[in-house]
C-alpha cells in the first residue's frame, strides 16, 4: 500500500536530503546580497528572449558583476580573445553548444568556470524566490581567479 504524501515521516528521509528541507532555515530564508564587483561573466545565447532573460536574472542575482551577453559564437570567441572573463554561461540544450569551439576555448581558459543552465525557464519573478535564488547563486559562488590571459 502506497503512503500518502501527508503521511510522510521525517525519519524516512535520507540524512543528506534533510539539509535541503530544514524547516527552520527555509522559513527564515532571506535573499543575501553579496558583492560580485570583481566578477566578469560572459553569456552566450543565440535566442534573444532567453539571452535577455538570463542577463536580467544574473544581473539581479550578482550585484556589481560585469555581465555581458552575446548572440553569436563568433562574438563570444572575440570576447575571450579581447578581454578577461572568469565565468562563462551557456545553455547546453542549444544544439551544437557542447561541441562548439567556444566551449573548447573556455575549457582551456585558466581559472574560469563554465556554467551550463537551461535558459528557457529563467524569469526574474521566479528567480526572486529565495530558495531558487540560492540554488542558482551557488553555481556562481567561487573566489575570483587570479589567472588572466590579458594584462
Amino acid at each position: 500500500m502506497q503512503k500518502e504524501i501527508d503521511d510522510f515521516e521525517d525519519e524516512e528521509m535520507d540524512d543528506s536530503a534533510k539539509e535541503f528541507f530544514d524547516e527552520e532555515s527555509s522559513e527564515n530564508l532571506v535573499p543575501q546580497v553579496r558583492d560580485y564587483s570583481e566578477r566578469r561573466v560572459l553569456i552566450w545565447e543565440e535566442d534573444d528572449v532567453r539571452r535577455n532573460a538570463c542577463l536580467e536574472v544574473l544581473s539581479d542575482l550578482m550585484v556589481g558583476a560585469t555581465i555581458k551577453a552575446v548572440k553569436t559564437e563568433a562574438d563570444a570567441v572575440a570576447e575571450i580573445e579581447n578581454d578577461d572573463w572568469d565565468t562563462f554561461v551557456v545553455d547546453f540544450y542549444t544544439e551544437g553548444v557542447s561541441s562548439s569551439d567556444f566551449v573548447k576555448m573556455v575549457n582551456n581558459y585558466p581559472g574560469s568556470i563554465l556554467v551550463a543552465i537551461a535558459m528557457a525557464p529563467l524569469t526574474l519573478p521566479d528567480e526572486r524566490d529565495p530558495a531558487k535564488t540560492e540554488l542558482l547563486r551557488r553555481l556562481f559562488d567561487m573566489d575570483k581567479p587570479v589567472a588572466q590571459l590579458h594584462g
